[in-house]
This record gives structure tokens, C-alpha cells and sequence, in this order.
């Protein structure tokens, strides 16, 4: 199996590069800097992304792979958080789906990290005045969360029905550092107020739910089109 890996080097990309290369897969990376990724016959490592990355090249990459997982995020200082691109993970989402052939014979899997943050109201999800109030002033005063908000509705605007693009978006809760894979449970939506109520989960364990969902075709078939929330067991 071949899987692109969009934002490689960022703290949970790179664990499921390595994930994916464990488990066999050939690996193609697309990179800022080719410094952090340990090297392996199996990886190819561009430096380039979504956005730079010329339009023929990308539709050649994705038509030899199989899936994309995309772990796409804005660096924590003010040009990352309020500088350019501001929307991020939406256009890279958008270049990406553009790319993919409607000649395509066979499925394309995306598998795309968010937060519990992202609120699916497709999935009939509400949300308290309280939260609401706080969600929309995080909404214009950090650009990342709507970027998040805005690359889940275009998936969703999409649809999986009769297209070769098929995708899960996972959504974790607080994030936090782990060395190994841990137990972690699967649901269909929050079951705690991301706000005043949050869980935690391992990035290790968000990685392995990415590259498991890409690998897995039973677990994919019983997320697709879905945007399960994954927590840390207790």
C-alpha cells in the first residue's frame, strides 16, 4: 500500500509516518525540511506542500497511491497561528480532492485529524449557548479552528456517494505525549464538552487510528463519511 502523508514532520504526522512503515507501507512525505524523518528504504520524502507542490506532479503521486492521511496544522507562534496560508488544511484538503481523477477506477482514502472542537451538526450534534459563545469567539480570534471547521465542511459538502474520494475525518480530544500505543475508544460523536469537560488522547494513539483506518478496510467501511471522536481509555 502506498499513503502520502500530508504534515510528515508535525508532532503526530511523524508518528504515523512511522506507523505506516512498520506496517509495511510505502510511504511518500510531503516535507518542509527532509532533517526530521529518520531515512528508510521505503520513504520518499518531497519538499514541498499540498500548496507549492506543481499540479501534474501531485495528480501523478495520488494516482499511484492509495490513501492520503493528513495531520496538517498551524505552528504555535503568531505567524503560524494569524500569518498565511490561514486556511491551511482547507486548501490543501481542496488541491488534494482536485487532483483526484473522476477516472479513477479505484477509491482514494483521506484520512484527516481535527478536534472534538470541529462540531458535526450533519450528525445532529448540538452544542450549549455557553459553548457556542466561546466556539464562535475562538472561531475569529484563532484562525486554526476555523480553518479545522471549514476543511471538515468541505468533506462533508463532497459526499462519498459515486466518487473516488472517500474520507474519515478522526477527531481527538486534548492532546497529549505518549511512547506507546495505548487502549483508546472509538465514538460516533463527543461524549464530554471539548470546552469545559475535555478528554485527553495520546497523539501515538491518533496516528495509529489514522494509519489503522487507511490499512484496515473493515474499519474504514464502518467510518466512511464519518467523523468518529477517539479518547484515551480510562
Amino acid at each position: 500500500m502506498r499513503v502520502v502523508v500530508l504534515g510528515a514532520t508535525g508532532a503526530t504526522g511523524r508518528l504515523a509516518v512511522k506507523q505506516l512503515l512498520n506496517a509495511g507501507c510505502e510511504v511518500i512525505a510531503l516535507v518542509r525540511s527532509t532533517d526530521v524523518l529518520a531515512e528508510h528504504p521505503s520513504l520518499t520524502q518531497l519538499t514541498k506542500t499540498a500548496l507549492t507542490i506543481e499540479e501534474s506532479e501531485l495528480k501523478s503521486i495520488l494516482a499511484k497511491s492509495d490513501a492520503a492521511i493528513c495531520c496538517l496544522g498551524h505552528n504555535l507562534t503568531l505567524q503560524g497561528v494569524y500569518g498565511v496560508p490561514r486556511m491551511l488544511v482547507r486548501d490543501s484538503i481542496k488541491r488534494l480532492a482536485d487532483s483526484i481523477t473522476a477516472e479513477r477506477s479505484r477509491p482514494f482514502k483521506l484520512a484527516l485529524m481535527s478536534s472534538t472542537g470541529v462540531c458535526n451538526r450533519e450528525a445532529g450534534e448540538k452544542v450549549t449557548s455557553k459553548e457556542k459563545a466561546v466556539v464562535t469567539l475562538l472561531r475569529w480570534l484563532l484562525p486554526p479552528h476555523r480553518d479545522n471547521e471549514q476543511a471538515a465542511k468541505l468533506l462533508q459538502r463532497m459526499g462519498t456517494k459515486n466518487k473516488p474520494l472517500e474520507w474519515v475525518i478522526v477527531r481527538p480530544d486534548t492532546l497529549l505525549d505518549q511512547s506507546e500505543v495505548s487502549e483508546y475508544q472509538w465514538n460516533a460523536s463527543p461524549t464530554r464538552s471539548a470546552l469545559f469537560d475535555a478528554g485527553e488522547t495520546s497523539r501515538i494513539n491518533v496516528a495509529n487510528a489514522l494509519c489503522r483506518l487507511v490499512m484496515e478496510e473493515e474499519l474504514w467501511q464502518k467510518w466512511r463519511g464519518q467523523t468518529p471522536v477517539i479518547y484515551n481509555q480510562v
